[in-house]
């Protein structure tokens, strides 16, 4: 019964830090589209 415990409490673990991961990666994909607009935007507008 113990072990159960253990293997769920590993499981809930796992899947804390993959949603982390998720968050972690969808902010990094973003930050570098802003970046992408940003820079689309200044030569843009110096044209």
């Amino acid at each position: 019964m113990n072990f159960m415990f253990l293997i769920l409490i590993f499981i809930g673990i796992f899947l804390v830090f993959d949603a982390i991961r998720k968050v972690n990666n969808n902010i990094l994909e973003q930050t570098e589209e802003l970046k992408r607009i940003r820079e689309e935007l200044m030569k843009n507008n110096k044209e």
